[in-house]
């Protein structure tokens, strides 16, 4: 979907809002340190490895290293987060949307300091991490399949876009009204980069229909739906 404008932390995947809303995502690892359960190969075996090699805490490691994230995990996590950012005077909103993507908020306000934002991002490392974006994976693409050839497959299947159109169509078509960093006052404080969509307000596939119409976003945020 093309996000008109958002600030997004950018370890997550943005979605469309004036606050920072993240639809975010999920796998499985092979290390001596695992659960049992998490010695098994799976389709995100190496997005696992890596998670846990990059965890910045105790908490984040030991969920990875159970190998799935089940939903308790997650609502867990987003406790913590929540009480985590209102100790320093912030407040974050978790909610589900109608694809069943969770999607976050950070307020942040005139008020907020600097040292307030990175708090807040301190928060997220700890106890987030890439818990979410691993999720969110895990619930949209269970076997880890190429996420452009389920979309285009996605398109063509609720004739959004017309028969042949391939994965490879979709990415051009993504390039093509890629966001573009607005690069006028820098990064944000916690870590966040403001985007600026340049494209038009209607994308429209080649010989099909729009992009951003209800049946084309729910094949970009959920393809196999």
């Amino acid at each position: 979907m093309i996000a008109r404008m958002l600030t997004a932390f950018s370890h997550s995947v943005p979605k469309v809002g004036a606050i920072a809303a993240l639809s975010v995502v999920a796998a499985c690892v092979l290390l001596s340190a695992c659960s049992p359960s998490a010695q098994q190969p799976g389709p995100y075996a190496a997005e696992y490895a890596q998670a846990i090699q990059e965890a910045k805490s105790d908490y984040v490691r030991h969920i990875l290293q159970s190998g799935k994230i089940t939903a308790a995990d997650m609502k867990d996590a987003e406790q913590h987060v929540i009480k985590c950012t209102a100790d320093v005077g912030l407040v974050v909103t978790y909610t589900t949307n109608k694809w069943g993507i969770e999607e976050y908020a950070l307020i942040v306000t005139e008020d907020t300091t600097p040292d307030q934002e990175a708090s807040a991002r301190a928060c997220f490392d700890q106890w987030m991490g890439p818990i979410d974006q691993l999720y969110q994976k895990q619930y949209a693409n269970p076997d880890n399949k190429d996420w452009n050839g389920l979309v285009a497959a996605c398109l063509v299947r609720k004739g959004v876009a017309p028969a042949g159109f391939t994965g490879v169509d979709y990415a051009n078509l993504m390039a093509q009204y890629a966001q573009r960093v607005d690069a006028s006052s820098g990064p944000n404080h916690d870590g966040t980069v403001t985007y600026t969509d340049m494209s038009p307000t209607v994308v429209m596939i080649p010989g099909g229909g729009n992009l951003d119409s209800p049946e084309g976003s729910a094949c970009q945020m959920v393809p196999l739906q």
